[in-house]
């Protein structure tokens, strides 16, 4: 037997073959979730003026001193700024400007003293409060600079970013272009959501359905191929599709049983398998190979679970780095075990599905009960895989764990 591959070496293989992929250009409204392949700088100094931090009075500095609540300080009203105003007002010794959030600062003036902090009367405002010079003033440029980078090649764009974009005035940016990904489960046992049960023996598929929520979720563009048979002609026929596709994904079938044909079929249809069966639990049979350019081939597990470890290891780097990302793995954080763990065979490294959370101002961790590959519900109930690490049998509660967030 063939002795299997450590993780990180198929890591690094998978991310060996795989690149960002070619640019496009997309309006705002549909940039949500993208990555961008460009620079984009600001087109004008933000703020463009010196303006209001509150609603308040445009003063000078020098004429507020020692103003106080016992001795408040009396300036003479010249009119208001609200933002967006017009005028042409200037404030000089012994008046004032009523003045709006986001209002230009009136020339002459150098510091905004809240309403709060004031009381107006027959054409005067008197000030109850000393400031400091520039205090409720945001200045010209203080945000970010003409021509400065405000969101970098690779920045995934999420609802902040799509603000920001607009902000500097851009309808269309460059993004990378997301992947096409198929899905295909194979199996004479499966069944499709709706269809008919006729033998006991049959399965509701779930994994086609779960892949193509997961790739969504990644940022990829899924494609659902359905179920194909165990037989070699019919999947052949599906497997020569893959040339469409930049991501081909297939579950079940790469396996040790005389019905696993897709680890034989992939290399008709043009597949460069790199590596067959890793050391990892769950997902221990997962087949990775290329193709055409930069096209890439997953043959995952079986059974749910495994499917889904072998998705969040492997294709969701490969995925997220098509789309141009920085960052390409799931978040990791140190935990406090708060349920010891234990296993028989330490020889694979293994991802447990586990809770995590925050308290007393650390993670904790607690493994969930089910660990089979085939229980779904170790999913669903966890939002973490706990790590542990090949020569592991047992981790204490109370013990430091890696986990890897969903």
């Amino acid at each position: 037997m063939a002795e299997l591959m450590p993780l990180e070496d198929a890591l690094r293989i998978v991310l060996e073959n795989v690149k960002p992929l070619s640019t496009e250009k997309v309006f705002l409204k549909d940039a949500l979730g993208r990555f961008l392949a460009e620079d984009v700088v600001s087109d004008t100094d933000k703020p463009l003026f010196d303006n209001s931090a509150m609603d308040g009075y445009a003063v000078r500095f020098e004429d507020i001193k020692g103003a106080s609540e016992d001795k408040p300080v009396e300036l003479s009203l010249v009119g208001e700024y609200s933002a967006g105003t017009g005028e042409n007002l200037s404030v000089e010794k012994g008046t004032a400007v009523k003045i709006f959030t986001g209002a230009p600062i009136p020339e002459g003036a150098d510091t905004v003293v809240p309403v709060e902090f004031t009381q107006e009367k027959d054409g005067k405002v008197f000030i109850k409060r000393e400031f400091k010079r520039g205090s409720n003033v945001r200045l010209r440029g203080e945000d970010v600079k003409e021509g400065e980078v405000i969101l970098g090649r690779g920045h995934e764009i999420r609802g902040y970013e799509v603000g920001m974009l607009a902000f500097v005035n851009r309808a269309v940016v460059e993004v990378f272009r997301r992947p096409k990904v198929a899905v295909l489960s194979t199996g004479d046992e499966l069944l499709e959501v709706g269809e008919n049960q006729t033998r006991p023996s049959q399965i509701r598929s779930s994994n086609h359905h779960m892949l193509y929520s997961l790739v969504e979720s990644a940022g990829g563009e899924a494609h659902q191929l359905g179920i194909a048979p165990d037989e070699p002609e019919k999947l052949l026929e599906v497997l020569k599709r893959c040339h469409d596709y930049d991501i081909f994904i297939t579950t079940g079938g790469v396996s040790m049983g005389e019905k696993d044909y897709v680890q034989y079929l992939v290399k008709e249809v043009g597949v460069d398998v790199k590596f067959h069966k890793l050391r990892i639990k769950p997902a221990k049979p997962v087949l990775f190979g290329t193709y055409s350019e930069n096209k890439l081939f997953f043959g995952l597990p079986g059974n749910p679970v495994s499917c889904a470890v072998a998705f969040d290891l492997l294709v969701y780097p490969a995925i997220r780095t098509m789309l141009g990302a920085k960052e390409v793995f799931k978040k990791k954080v140190s935990a406090t075990l708060v349920k010891g763990f234990r296993r028989k065979d330490a020889k694979r490294r293994e991802f447990a599905r586990a809770k995590v959370w925050f308290e007393g101002g650390k993670f904790l961790c607690e493994p969930h009960p089910k660990q089979q590959s085939h229980m779904l519900t170790s999913l669903v109930e966890s939002n973490a895989y706990m790590v542990v690490y090949e020569g592991v049998n047992e981790i204490k509660e109370g013990e430091e764990v890696e986990v890897v967030l969903f």
